[in-house]
């Protein structure tokens, strides 16, 4: 059992070695836990609002967090510095919005708006606004093998788009 956030969480990932979760927490902290002593090694608190998701990237040198102070942000996990912050999509109300990775180049995410977005993970620009959910956009994911980013929403429903990074 891992103690320390001060209200409910939201998410927790593993890091990619596997001796680490990650959480994000209603408390607007990231927190770093020891999988073997369940101890917290360190505690970010940057987000101005509750943490909705935290991923890791492929590599696992980088973090990416989500919070309803309508930012996505990514960290180094090697230095714990914010490298860059995402902005352009709606995430303030009593909505879990989350954010993940698409392959080395690319952040997707959902919004209040309705819409996904996907930024360029380095110059942080929104490359494309995908319509077509009738209500809010929760998460997206991506699924190399297939090529496909597949969304769901609160209007009940999953969305298939057929993606290709290289076109961005």
């Amino acid at each position: 059992t891992f103690h320390g956030h001060e209200l409910s969480v939201a998410q927790a990932v593993s890091n990619p070695l596997g001796n680490l979760i990650i959480s994000g927490s209603k408390d607007q902290t990231i927190r770093f836990w020891d999988i073997m002593s369940g101890t917290c090694v360190k505690s970010l608190r940057s987000h101005l609002g509750e943490v909705t998701s935290v991923a890791t990237s492929d590599s696992g040198m980088l973090l990416l967090s989500s919070s309803k102070d309508n930012s996505n942000r990514l960290w180094d996990l090697r230095s714990l510095k914010r490298l860059h912050r995402y902005k352009g999509h709606q995430n303030t109300s009593k909505n879990f919005i989350r954010s993940s990775f698409i392959g080395d180049s690319l952040v997707v995410g959902g919004s209040e708006d309705g819409m996904v977005y996907i930024w360029d993970r380095e110059s942080t620009k929104v490359v494309q606004r995908l319509s077509g959910h009738q209500g809010i956009v929760y998460d997206a994911k991506w699924n190399p093998k297939q090529g496909i980013l597949c969304s769901a929403s609160d209007d009940w429903t999953l969305k298939t788009w057929w993606f290709d990074p290289q076109q961005t």
